[in-house]
């Protein structure tokens, strides 16, 4: 069973080898099976291939992960005290969505819509087209 932690980060760490890492964009750290525990890589969010970590670098990013999660429920996450937390964002999506379904479409809007329509169209082969029937 996996446990989910939370990590939210926006830091920059430089590791004991030179190796600047951005925690903001960690997605994993998984252990090598060929060198028997001895080394992990790690998985960063929009780079192409995983970071080969060495054990001392390996401690200092799990250091820095624990000190993060510990202050978010134990590395935990709690769906009732997000949700609770989520509420006012929800109340002025909810209010942002009203005002948008009330609101008249102006010609100018429509003029615009019809352009991407136009646009969207122009390329795609008969049969393929979203807005022409």
């Amino acid at each position: 069973m996996f446990q989910v932690k939370e990590v939210n980060m926006n830091k920059t760490i430089e590791l004991s080898t030179g190796k600047i890492i951005d925690l903001s964009r960690f997605i994993a750290l998984i252990p090598n099976d060929e060198t028997a525990g001895e080394g992990y890589s790690l998985i960063l969010e929009g780079y192409p291939q995983a970071i080969a970590l060495n054990s001392q670098e390996v401690s200092s990013i799990k250091k820095h992960l624990q000190i993060e999660t510990e202050k978010k429920h134990n590395g935990t996450w709690d769906r009732e005290e997000q949700l609770r937390l989520n509420q006012p964002k929800m109340k002025k999506l909810k209010e942002k969505i009203d005002r948008m379904k009330q609101e008249k479409p102006s010609a100018e809007k429509a003029e615009f819509f019809e352009s991407f329509k136009k646009t969207m169209d122009a390329y795609r082969p008969e049969g393929r087209k979203l807005y022409e029937h």
